[in-house]
Parts: C-alpha cells; sequence; structure tokens
C-alpha cells in the first residue's frame, strides 16, 4: 500500500507532507548541505583537498584513531557489563534483584555533564578520595586520561547494552535452552551455542547504540580528555577557530562523524542479515534462585553498580551545599549560597533551559504522535519516507548538527542563527526519534478495527483519532513528552554550538564551571538541573499513573 489510505484521508495526507517537508528542509538539507561543503575547496573548486589535509595531518589523524578506540572500548565494556547484568537479571533471582529495574533510570536521566562533574570532585587531583591518600603518600591516577574517560563513559552508557540484551533474553524462547540442557550439553555450552546466537542481534543494536552515543558525545571528553582529542570535540574546536576563515575543515571532520554513524549502521544491517533469528513463541523465561557464594557474589555485583549510578546525585547534592574558597571545598560545612546563586541571583540558565525545553517538548509531542501514527496507521511509501527521516537524528552528534543548522540559516530568507529558535529547532530534531519511537509501541496494540467502526458510523478520520485513538494511547503520549523534556533539559553536544550571549542554558553553565574549576557553583546547577529532571518523572508516575522508564 503506497499513499492509497493517506489519498482516502486528504487531512492525513496533508499532515504526512507536511512532517516530511518539515524534516527534509531543516534536517535533510542541513545535513546534505554540510556533506557538499566538504566537497568545495577554498577556491570554490569541487574536490577533497578537507580529507586529503585531515588524514596527512597527524593531529587531524590523532582524533580520528582517539574516537574509534574510546568508542571501541567503551562499546565492549558496556556490552560485557551490561549483558553480564541482563542475563543475571532474566535468568537469576538473587538478593537486590529488584533494584536492576531501577539502573536505567537513574543512568539515563543523569546528564553527561553532571556526572563528569561528580566524578571529578570524588577522583580529581583535589577530589574526595586523592584527600583521604594524600596523608599516607598515596595519589589515584590523573582522571583526565584515558582511564577516566572509559571509566566514566562506560558507566553512562553500558545501560543501554543492559535493556537491549535483557529485553531479548526475556522474549526468548526458554524451551530452547532447556531442549541444549536436555540433550547434554553445558550450562556454559548451551550459553555459547544456543543464548548467544539469539542474542546477536540484540547485541548488535546496543553496540550500535552506545558507540553512537560515545563518538558523538561531547560532554565528558571535553572536561576530561583535554590530552585525548576526539572527533566531536575537535569538531568543535576547528568551528569556533574557523569561524572567520575557510570552513571546510570544521565541515570534513563533521561529515566524517556522519559517515562513521552510517558505516556503523551498515554493518550492524549486513551481520545481522546473514542469518536468520526466529523462533516461535513459547513459556518465559524462568528465573533460577542463586544461593550460597553465588547469591553473594551477584548481590555484591548490583550493590557496586547501584552505588557508582547513584553516587553522582549524591555527590551533587552534597557539594552543592558545601562552603567552598575558590576550587577548594570545605566539606563538613554547610551554606546556602551556592543555590542561592543559581536560583535566586543568576537564574538566567534555568530559565532559558526551561524555555527552550518546554518550547522543543511542546512541538516535539505533538509530532511524534502525529508521525507515529502516520508509520503506524497509515502506512505507505511517504511514511516510510518519513521513519527514515525521524530515525536520521540518531546517526548525527550534537556538534555536527549545530554547525549544519547555522551553515545553512545563518543566511538567505529565514536567518535563524543568534536566535532561541534555532536552538529549541536542534533540541526538537535531536530528541524526536526517541519520542516517535515511545508513541509507536501502543499504537501497534490499538486494533484497527476500532477506528475502522467510529469511521463506518459517519466520524471522520481526524475526529475519530481524536476521540477515540487518542485516549487509548494517551499514557504513551505522556511518556513521551515527559522522555522528550527530560532529555532536551540535559543537551550539551548541540547547545555548546548553537548558543549565545544571554542564552546560557544548565548544561552550558556547569559546564563552564567546571571548566573553571569551580565545582561548588557547578553541583548548584547540577542540582537545580537534576530538579527539573526528576520533578516531572515523578509527577508522571505518581499523578498520572505512568512509568518512565524501565522496570523488570
Amino acid at each position: 500500500m503506497m499513499l492509497g489510505s493517506l489519498r482516502r484521508d486528504p487531512a492525513w495526507l496533508m499532515l504526512a507532507l507536511g512532517a516530511v517537508a518539515l524534516l527534509g528542509y531543516f534536517l535533510l538539507w542541513p545535513v546534505l548541505s554540510m556533506l557538499a561543503s566538504s566537497l568545495v575547496n577554498q577556491d570554490g573548486q569541487f574536490g577533497l583537498h578537507g580529507y586529503v589535509q585531515f588524514f596527512s595531518e597527524p593531529a587531524y589523524r590523532e582524533s580520528l584513531f582517539n574516537t574509534l578506540w574510546l568508542g571501541g572500548a567503551v562499546t565492549l565494556l558496556s556490552l560485557v557489563l551490561g549483558a553480564g547484568l541482563a542475563l543475571a537479571a532474566a535468568r537469576f533471582s538473587f538478593p537486590l534483584a529488584a533494584c536492576l529495574g531501577v539502573l536505567p533510570l537513574l543512568t539515563l536521566v543523569i546528564p553527561d555533564v553532571v556526572v563528569a562533574a561528580a566524578w571529578i570532585v570524588v577522583l580529581g587531583k583535589q577530589g574526595v578520595l586523592n584527600s583521604l591518600l594524600a596523608p599516607f603518600g598515596l595519589e589515584l591516577p590523573s582522571l583526565y586520561s584515558w582511564w577516566g574517560l572509559v571509566f566514566v563513559m562506560t558507566l553512562n552508557n553500558y545501560v543501554y547494552a543492559y535493556v537491549a540484551v535483557l529485553v531479548g533474553l526475556k522474549s526468548m524462547d526458554r524451551n530452547l535452552e532447556e531442549a541444549g540442557l536436555s540433550l547434554g550439553s553445558s550450562p556454559g555450552r548451551t550459553l555459547r551455542t544456543v543464548t548467544f546466537p539469539l542474542m546477536v542481534p540484540a547485541l548488535c543494536g546496543a553496540a550500535v547504540l552506545v558507540f553512537m552515543h560515545v563518538i558523538g558525545d561531547f560532554g565528558v571528553p571535553a572536561i576530561l580528555g583535554a590530552r585525548t582529542p576526539v572527533l566531536a570535540v575537535k569538531t568543535y574546536n576547528e568551528f569556533v577557530s574557523e569561524m572567520g576563515g575557510n570552513p571546510q575543515m570544521q565541515t570534513t571532520m563533521a561529515s566524517l562523524l556522519v559517515f562513521l554513524g552510517l558505516v556503523l549502521l551498515l554493518i550492524q544491517k549486513w551481520v545481522v542479515a546473514r542469518r536468520t533469528y526466529q523462533m516461535e513463541s513459547g513459556r518465559a523465561p524462568v528465573r533460577v534462585p542463586l544461593r550460597a557464594w553465588q547469591a553473594t557474589v551477584c548481590a555484591t555485583l548490583v550493590s557496586i553498580l547501584v552505588v557508582l549510578s547513584i553516587l553522582p546525585v549524591l555527590v551533587v547534592i552534597v557539594t552543592a551545599f558545601t562552603p567552598s574558597i575558590g576550587p577548594v571545598l570545605k566539606y563538613g560545612g554547610f551554606t546556602l549560597s551556592h543555590m542561592q546563586q543559581a536560583l535566586v541571583q543568576a537564574p538566567g540558565p534555568l530559565y532559558n533551559s526551561l524555555l527552550l525545553g518546554a518550547a522543543a517538548t511542546s512541538a516535539g509531542a505533538v509530532f511524534s504522535i502525529v508521525a507515529a501514527y502516520l508509520i503506524v496507521k497509515r502506512p505507505s511509501g511517504l511514511s516510510a519516507g518519513l521513519d527514515a527521516l525521524v530515525m536520521l537524528p540518531l546517526t548525527i552528534a550534537g556538534t555536527v548538527l549545530g554547525i549544519a543548522l547555522i551553515n545553512v540559516f545563518n543566511s538567505g530568507w529565514l536567518v535563524l542563527t543568534g536566535s532561541w529558535v534555532i536552538m529549541a529547532l536542534a533540541y526538537f530534531l535531536r530528541r524526536v526519534p526517541t519520542s516517535v519511537r515511545a508513541a509507536m509501541g501502543p499504537l501497534h496494540n490499538v486494533r484497527n478495527s476500532i477506528e475502522e467502526a467510529s469511521i463506518s458510523l459517519g466520524v471522520a478520520p481526524m475526529p475519530t483519532f481524536a476521540k477515540v485513538v487518542l485516549p487509548l494511547v494517551w499514557p504513551a503520549v505522556i511518556a513521551a513528552t515527559v522522555l522528550m523534556w527530560i532529555t532536551t533539559l540535559s543537551e550539551l553536544s548541540a547547545t555548546v554550538v548553537l548558543y549565545f550571549g544571554g542564552m546560557s542554558t544548565l548544561p552550558i553553565e556547569v559546564f563552564q564551571l567546571v571548566d573553571s574549576g569551580r565545582l561548588a557553583q557547578a553541583s548548584a546547577y547540577s542540582l537545580v538541573l537534576l530538579m527539573a529532571i526528576f520533578l516531572p518523572l515523578l509527577l508522571t508516575r505518581f499523578i498520572f499513573k505512568v512509568k518512565v522508564g524501565w522496570t523488570q
């Protein structure tokens, strides 16, 4: 079915065309224009000078190598940690197993810049642990190094692998594993020869997601990786330094980030397409109780992960109320001056974040439910194209999207650069894929016959959607809205390129304060940011009775 169903409903056809046009003009065109600009030399002629220069200069090659190394290391560790944790959660029962349900919520809603700031307080040169070790003449290795980057980014990203593999394990037919065991295969061999092959799609999906998050992350590498430049940070630095000169290198580096994401998607598709992963629906997996030392080991590992996941929040809360003299923190004291600064004396970043978050979330909520409905309930060539455009931002780093938008909308009939609109637009584009996917799930469960019955009784398609379909998926709409709100507030990668004087946001303020060594004030703004994120989550959970996040 191509445009048939849409042609029968002119209103939905117009909405589909409008959605495709919106993403085509504000997303696809800037990205393609950026890719094309990377192929234009300084003399205005077509050429590969930018790419030749990139691969011929050691500093640029080093940033690419560092990006690939960091992405690979964090992805591998995240898969090992996340998949192992998912296997324990799906197959075994042990003390504290219920705590695994809150790990994704804790990890996903804490902004990267807040996590980096918290770990500096704990493991930095003047951090808590080094202060405790100083009397013994001991000192931890510098957090501003490879191990610091890998450690912090693994803690930020392993949860993606955990959720993806856990979903796959819980949907797997337990009969397959039991058949292998009944034929004399050991549990380890059954895991290797039966379970693992069936988990390849989930593992590949998790690997792509983690890798893209790592190579597109700006906050953690910018704060901890000054000695190890990566492409996302190098692209931003090149953008700043090239504002008055040749823009080819910034577009070249930005284009390479896009190419990396696309290549990884193609590799994932090739790996998954080589085999068929199908099974008959059967019994749900049964969790086996662990006893003695095995239960103790699992409970201990879960305890460590929970502590590491929640530690940034605890550190931010304590440090926000800790007196400080410059960069020196005076733990044991108490002050409200930092919070007063963040909420009363200089609340601009909070107001800007709320304004941009409200604008992006309002537009994103409406767009997400419309796009999800078109993709699920009005399948056509047009809606398939819309689905592809909606997913495109997942392959684009925030700094890359910011540069692409500036290059296109800094001149011409529509000038957005230097306005809050372009910032809200970037937030909308960056976060709408997740919201659309969140809204699509419940729509698959709404029977077409319900909608068709309403239309057969004389109710037009649009009123039918508003009166019949929307109430059935309203919890998903609320969940998608809250999800977009919390991810929008924590956006740093695109903001650092697009913001201007007077439009600093909470993540930007935290980033700048951490960069200048004012960790107590950074913690105060971080706490304000966390409150702005968690309050809607609590309201959604206890007032609307809608759960946002993963629960077992």
